[in-house]
C-alpha cells in the first residue's frame, strides 16, 4: 500500500509540472517550454482538457523565436508540441529558423490565423497541425523543398482552395502532392526581407524582433530597457513599444534608451556641477554628446573639459481643431534636431485643410529645434464624396476585419495619433487583433479615415 501512495503521488506530481519554465517571445505573449534534448519544445500550460485555464491566450501577431532564456541559460527551440496553441486567437504566425517540428493539432482551430511563415529547418509537419483554421490566405514556406516528413492532412479541414501558397524562386517543382496540391493558389518566388535590430547601448537595453521573413509579413519588435533607462524612441522617430509593422523590404532600427529626464543645468566656464545634474555645454566647450555623466561630490567643469551629456529631447504634439473630423499624426518626444514627419488625417466627409501656422502640406517635415505643437484644420466637406471608398471595417470584439483591395496599406491609429499597427491586406478580408480596449482611426491606403471603437 505504501508503495502505491508513493507512485500515486509521483505520478500527481508529474501532472501538476506541465511545463519547465515560460519566456516572453518577442510579440509581448508568453509561452511556456519543455527541455528536451538538445533545446526546448512549446508546450501548452495546464492540462489537456484546459490548456490554458489560468493563463493569457496567446492572441495577435505571433513569432516563435529560434532561442528563448531562462535564468541564465539559452535554449534553441526545437520542436512545437501537440496542441501546444490549439485554439488560441494569434492573427499571423512567424516561425524562425531551427524549429524542426511542429506537432499534431499545434495550431489547429486558430480561427483567426490569416499568415503562417514556416522555415527552412522545418522537416516534419504533422497530422492536423494547421487543422481548421478558418481564416488562412497566406503560407510562405522558406524551405526549397517541403518538410520531408509532411503528413497529408496537416491542413485538415482548412479551406486551401482559396488560399496562398509562397515558395522560393525555383522551388515550385518540388511542392508537389499532398498537401501542397490543395491549394487554390500558387506564388513561386516570394521575396524576403530582413530586420536588423540594434540597442544604441546594450548595457542600457535590448531588442528583439529581428530576422529575415518573407515580405510583407508583419512583424512585432521590441525594446525592453535595463533599469534605471527607459525606452525613448526608435531611430526613425516612431515611440511605439512593443511595434508592429510589415517589413516590405530590408529595414536597419535601432531603440534609443535615455535615463528619465531631468532639469537642464546649463554650464560657462567654471560652473560646478551637482551629482545628479543634466549638462548643456555652450559654444567653446569641448563636447561628446551621449548621455548623463555622473560627476561625483563637486567635481569641477572647466572650459576646455571634455563632457558626456545628454541629448536633449523635445516634445512634438499634432492637434486637431476637431476631434470628429480628424487627428494629428506624429506626437512623438525626439532627440533635438531630429527629422520628423507629421501629418492630418480626415476622417470621412472632412477634408484636411491647414496647419495653424499656414502650410497646407501633409504629410510634411520638419527638425525640431525646440518643443513644437501643430494643429491641423479640417472642413466639412460641402457635397458627399463623388465615389464612395471601396472598403468596409468591421469589429469583431478585438479583432478589426478589413475589406479592401488585396495590396492596399491597412493603418491603425490610436486618437493620439500614434500609429498601432500597419499591414498590406490580403485577397481575403484582413483582420488583426487589437491588445488594448479604445477608440481607434482605421486607415486604407490614402483615404480618409473610419473610427472605431474596441470595447
Amino acid at each position: 500500500m505504501k508503495e502505491y501512495l508513493i507512485a500515486i503521488s509521483m505520478l500527481m506530481s508529474l501532472v501538476a509540472r506541465a511545463y519547465d519554465f515560460s519566456a516572453q517571445v518577442p510579440g509581448g505573449q508568453t509561452l511556456y517550454f519543455n527541455v528536451i534534448e538538445g533545446g526546448v519544445e512549446v508546450v501548452f500550460p495546464n492540462t489537456a482538457t484546459n490548456p490554458w485555464l489560468g493563463s493569457d491566450v496567446p492572441s495577435g501577431a505571433l513569432i516563435i523565436p529560434s532561442t528563448v532564456t531562462s535564468g541564465s541559460t539559452t535554449y534553441a527551440v526545437l520542436r512545437i508540441g501537440m496542441k501546444a496553441l490549439y485554439g488560441t486567437d494569434i492573427t499571423s504566425l512567424v516561425i524562425e529558423n531551427g524549429v524542426t517540428e511542429i506537432g499534431n493539432n499545434s495550431f489547429a482551430r486558430c480561427s483567426f490565423l490569416g499568415e503562417i511563415t514556416l522555415p527552412a529547418s522545418l522537416t516534419a509537419l504533422n497530422i492536423s497541425a494547421f487543422a481548421s483554421d478558418s481564416a488562412l490566405t497566406d503560407v510562405y514556406m522558406h524551405g526549397s523543398t517541403p518538410p520531408t516528413n509532411t503528413h497529408v492532412n496537416a491542413f485538415y479541414q482548412t479551406p486551401l482552395s482559396s488560399c496562398t501558397l509562397h515558395v522560393p524562386s525555383g522551388a515550385l517543382a518540388n511542392y508537389s502532392g499532398l498537401p501542397w496540391d490543395n491549394f487554390g493558389f500558387v506564388s513561386d518566388g516570394h521575396e524576403s526581407a530582413t530586420l536588423t535590430l540594434a540597442s544604441t547601448d546594450p548595457s542600457r537595453g535590448s531588442v528583439s524582433g529581428a530576422g529575415t521573413y518573407a515580405t510583407g509579413t508583419n512583424v512585432t519588435l521590441t525594446a525592453t530597457p535595463v533599469a534605471p533607462y527607459r525606452f525613448a524612441c526608435w531611430s526613425d522617430g516612431d515611440t511605439l513599444n512593443p511595434r508592429i509593422l510589415t517589413l516590405l523590404q530590408d529595414l536597419h532600427l535601432a531603440a534609443v534608451f535615455q535615463l528619465p529626464l531631468r532639469d537642464t543645468m546649463v554650464v560657462f566656464h567654471v560652473d560646478t556641477l551637482r551629482l545628479t545634474d543634466t549638462v548643456v555645454v555652450r559654444v567653446h566647450d569641448t563636447v561628446e554628446v551621449h548621455d548623463t555623466t555622473y560627476l561625483f561630490g563637486t567635481d569641477t567643469l572647466y572650459r576646455t573639459d571634455t563632457v558626456l551629456v545628454q541629448p536633449t529631447f523635445y516634445r512634438l504634439q499634432v492637434l486637431s481643431d476637431n476631434a470628429s473630423a480628424g487627428i494629428g499624426i506624429g506626437n512623438a518626444l525626439l532627440p533635438a534636431g531630429t527629422e520628423a514627419e507629421v501629418g492630418a488625417l480626415p476622417l470621412e466627409g472632412y477634408r484636411f485643410l491647414s496647419w495653424d501656422d499656414g502650410s497646407t502640406d501633409n504629410p510634411r517635415r520638419l527638425t525640431l529645434a525646440a518643443a513644437t505643437t501643430l494643429t491641423a484644420r479640417f472642413e466639412s466637406l460641402a457635397l458627399p464624396p463623388s465615389a464612395v471608398p471601396g472598403w468596409s471595417v468591421q469589429v469583431l470584439g478585438r479583432q478589426v476585419e478589413v475589406s479592401c483591395q488585396a495590396g492596399s496599406i491597412i493603418k491603425v491609429y490610436d486618437l493620439e495619433g500614434r500609429l498601432v499597427a500597419t499591414l498590406t491586406a490580403q485577397a481575403a478580408p484582413t483582420r488583426l487583433q487589437l491588445a488594448a480596449a479604445g477608440t481607434y482611426i482605421v486607415q486604407v491606403d490614402n483615404q480618409a479615415g473610419r473610427k472605431i471603437v474596441i470595447k
